[in-house]
């Protein structure tokens, strides 16, 4: 029991911190492919100089750009920002509950069947928040993956003894 609260508690902490660098992330995606569309879009009327040097790249940066611009609706990742977010701190919750449980465990305040008990609730509170936002896909980004792994190392390793309690 003991084991399966700690990995779950390192889980619960993991995504926390995944779905946070995630909300970052799309935000600055979305801003930097915003600024993009629009610094085409204002160019083509600004640079008719450049139009004139140069009219195979920039007729090339103008197509890009309106792929781009037709494709916005359908790249998941730049409208989830507020979802990432969310699901952040619907994580961040569940992580002191088992935080919560974990201290409750190891002090023996609860034991047996109630631990048992309070640890499947858990386990249906994550179920829960992933029926929740089911529609919002969360891709499987190695740096933002590897960020979050060391944070929840990092935190963990503060607050609890590490060495002495898995």
């Amino acid at each position: 029991m003991r084991t399966r609260i700690w990995n779950n508690l390192a889980n619960i902490r993991f995504k926390a911190f995944y779905c946070d660098h995630c909300s970052t992330f799309s935000g600055t995606f979305g801003r930097v492919y915003s600024f993009f569309l629009s610094f085409v879009s204002a160019g083509c009327i600004a640079a008719w100089a450049i139009w004139q040097q140069y009219p195979i790249l920039w007729a090339i940066i103008v197509a890009i750009a309106q792929v781009l611009h037709v494709a916005r609706p359908y790249i998941l990742f730049l409208k989830s920002e507020k979802e990432f977010l969310a699901m952040s701190f619907e994580y961040k919750h569940l992580y002191l509950l088992y935080e919560r449980l974990w201290y409750d465990f190891e002090n023996e305040v609860i034991i047996g069947e109630l631990a048992e008990k309070k640890f499947y609730e858990l386990r249906e509170k994550e179920i829960q928040i992933e029926r929740m936002y089911q529609s919002t896909h969360t891709p499987k980004i190695n740096f933002l993956m590897s960020k979050a792994q060391h944070d929840t190392y990092s935190e963990l390793s503060l607050n609890f003894e590490i060495g002495d309690s898995k």
